[in-house]
């Protein structure tokens, strides 16, 4: 198909994807974590089973949604960037080379769906589709970047994303150690 606009929803369904697979996959270790604390019975009372997971259901969804949604919106910005900074195209049309690139998202979100049971394998199907969409990304607009320009663009993403996620981790960490810090023992 060659209307440009085609593979434009692709993002969103992959955000539900993803978003609904590692919801159901937390709403069963929650459950199960609650059910050992015996905080599950206590819930039985007040609300039915199925109630309890609907709505630990909605509640990881919504969380998931967001932070997928969030990711989005960081890679597109670095990806423009990296264009920006490396790439002689004014017109925008390394942009459009790279559309198709979704695909790989898509196809691991519904694979993704198949694998509920293990979290693990989600996180590694969602890291696997990441490295294919830049490989992707960077075959299709090789073409019109210099070998500098594409060695630096490909420093620029390795080095935003290990910095990325290297301070968040740094942040969870120091987050944890001053909760447990704080608590009385």
């Amino acid at each position: 198909m060659k209307n440009t606009y085609f593979t434009s929803y692709f993002p969103l369904i992959t955000i539900l994807l993803f978003s609904t697979s590692l919801s159901i996959a937390t709403v069963m270790i929650v459950i199960d974590y609650l059910q050992v604390l015996g905080i599950y019975d206590g819930m039985l009372e007040f609300f039915s089973n199925n109630g309890i997971k609907l709505a630990l259901f909605i509640l990881f969804a919504l969380i998931y949604f967001m932070v997928f949604s969030a990711l989005k919106l960081i890679a597109n910005t670095v990806t423009e960037l990296s264009l920006l900074f490396f790439s002689k195209d004014v017109a925008g049309e390394n942009l459009t080379k790279i559309r198709g690139g979704s695909t790989f998202y898509l196809i691991a979100g519904a694979i993704s769906l198949l694998a509920i049971q293990l979290p693990a394998a989600i996180v590694g199907i969602f890291l696997l589709a990441t490295i294919c969409y830049f490989v992707y990304v960077v075959y299709k607009i090789s073409s019109s970047l210099t070998s500098a320009s594409l060695i630096g663009l490909v420093l620029f993403h390795v080095l935003f994303w290990f910095s990325f996620i290297l301070g968040t981790l740094y942040i969870c960490f120091r987050l944890y150690n001053s909760i447990m810090a704080s608590l009385p023992v």
